[in-house]
């Protein structure tokens, strides 16, 4: 029992008592006339950069590194590589997060989209420095006959053919070899067999290095624009998991098909170019969706 007549609410009033007039929303083309120079390349965007594709290079030297770890040994650099090439859409992928992930953390994102900057502007950085890695292997892919893309176009050899030649099995029909010791190996020693066709169809380097650049870029924007989405609402987290979900599926489908058409392209069913179109109508959905709620 209170030992004095004071009301409560006089001592302790509600926070709404001491609320002023809401301040009016200031529109995005309203903040970047106040800070023009919100929107011009800095500092910040080049260590965005730096750092996306840094992170990118190292996932892929570290899948370089397990792949070397892994294989059967006496393997060419250039099939190690070619091997790893695959990965290089996840690489970029991982790079966009590692470069946006402690910035959003931190808020910078969010002060610099107070600064009238669109969220392409905001990411861009990260995205460019990771779909660039995917970019510049897919035209060393093009310019390096080296570089196997075997990997790519996986077929199943029928014939065996092992004959005995200067103390070894050799198995001229997949190119590989056991010697009297037991390792394996490879080897140059390819002979003409019925019905065998070449591993890589015609044009299909290009589907390869175009299909891996198209999938890194939309990986690159798809993280981008997932690392920067705040909700705020209950409804609008809702629509976020919905449309996550969407894209989760579209990228499935979009791997699956990728790899059903590259395989019908190794035994000649469809072009190889037809592997390029999966990955085609994902980057077109993830521009649609970056352009749509970027800004």
């Amino acid at each position: 029992m209170r030992d004095d007549n004071t009301a409560l609410a006089a001592v302790f009033p509600r926070a709404r008592q001491f609320q002023g007039p809401r301040p009016e929303k200031v529109s995005r083309s309203q903040r970047r006339s106040a800070y023009p120079g919100a929107s011009v390349w800095t500092r910040w965007d080049t260590l965005g950069t730096v750092r996306a594709s840094g992170l990118a290079l190292f996932a892929l030297g570290l899948g370089l590194a397990l792949t070397a770890a892994t294989d059967e040994g006496n393997v060419a650099w250039g099939e190690r590589i070619g091997r790893t090439l695959p990965l290089i859409p996840v690489c970029a992928a991982i790079g966009v997060w590692g470069a946006l992930a402690p910035v959003t953390s931190r808020g910078e994102t969010v002060a610099l989209e107070a600064l009238g900057r669109t969220r392409a502007q905001v990411a861009g950085a990260a995205v460019a420095g990771g779909a660039g890695v995917a970019v510049i292997a897919a035209l060393a892919m093009i310019a390096t006959p080296g570089l196997s893309v075997d990997g790519f176009y996986p077929t199943v050899t029928h014939t065996v053919s092992w004959v005995w030649r200067d103390g070894t099995f050799v198995d001229t029909a997949h190119g590989v070899q056991v010697g009297a010791d037991g390792a394996p190996g490879r080897t140059e020693v390819f002979e003409a067999t019925p019905g065998r066709l070449p591993s890589v169809p015609e044009h299909g380097r290009a589907a390869a290095a175009l299909s891996m650049a198209l999938v890194g870029i939309a990986l690159a924007l798809l993280v981008g624009d997932a690392l920067l989405d705040r909700p705020a609402s209950r409804r609008r987290q809702r629509d976020l998991r919905r449309s996550r979900f969407a894209f989760l599926a579209l990228l499935g489908a979009t791997v699956v098909s990728t790899i059903v058409l590259f395989q019908a392209a190794a035994v000649r069913r469809v072009p190889a170019m037809a592997g390029a179109l999966p990955p085609t109508a994902l980057l077109a959905a993830a521009i649609q969706r970056f352009a749509r709620r970027g800004g």
